[in-house]
């Protein structure tokens, strides 16, 4: 289909028609002549292609300025979507670091608090696994009896040289001759008796001829009384 051809066919025919109808208005003999001015834009045709008014094309080099510009936008500017998903992403970090206290206040219940204390450490023996837990009121309403035995225990724990002798047992050091010869652990009877308050707290038990050990159930208490005075 020849578009251009087309058009040019069809304004040479208007122009005809025009003509023609001046003529006869002319000769119908109405008075004064009519005066018509006639006025015809000549179009430049291609063939095959449609014509395009100058401001038509001005308009659509402005259109293709403006995607091009919106499009190095879009380039720099992140978009709404991954700005949304950047922003739960770190919402979402935020949250999980509290995840024990979220897991906590789930498993409270009707209490008005709690404590919650649990922990992974590697030992000479494998690795411990290990949690507990208490409502503040249990904590804060300790009886007698309970009160001795928690003050026994940080007493055992009052010492550097009996600090750094725990840590060493943990640490896999667990003969009582390898201990003394452990730089200021004193003589191997000042090792017993360090080894002696600590295992009446609780703290170490016997592992054998003339060695020691931190009981499983104490590995994770004993790391985190030292953790909660830092």
């Amino acid at each position: 289909m020849n578009l251009g051809y087309g058009q040019r066919w069809s304004n040479q025919r208007r122009r005809a028609d025009a003509e023609a109808n001046i003529s006869k208005l002319s000769g119908a003999g109405h008075g004064k002549p009519l005066q018509i001015v006639r006025n015809y834009v000549n179009i430049e045709l291609v063939p095959g292609k449609r014509p395009i008014d100058p401001p038509t094309a001005e308009l659509a080099e402005r259109l293709r300025e403006v995607e091009a510009r919106l499009t190095a936008l879009e380039e720099k500017t992140p978009s709404a979507d991954a700005g949304t998903m950047d922003s739960n992403h770190r919402k979402g970090a935020q949250d999980n670091r509290f995840w024990v206290l979220e897991g906590l206040r789930e498993q409270l219940g009707g209490a008005s608090g709690g404590l919650i204390y649990s922990g992974i450490a590697p030992t000479a023996a494998g690795p411990v696994e290990w949690q507990y837990g208490h409502t503040a009121q249990e904590i804060l309403e300790l009886d007698d009896d309970h009160a001795a035995i928690v003050a026994d225990r940080l007493a055992a724990l009052g010492s550097p040289i009996r600090l750094q002798l725990l840590l060493a047992v943990l640490g896999g050091t667990t003969s009582v001759a390898d201990l003394s010869a452990l730089e200021a652990m004193g003589t191997t009877g000042q090792v017993y008796h360090h080894v002696r308050i600590l295992s009446a707290a609780g703290w170490l038990r016997p592992a054998g001829r003339g060695a020691v050990q931190v009981p499983p159930d104490r590995v994770v208490p004993a790391m985190l009384a030292l953790a909660s005075a830092l």
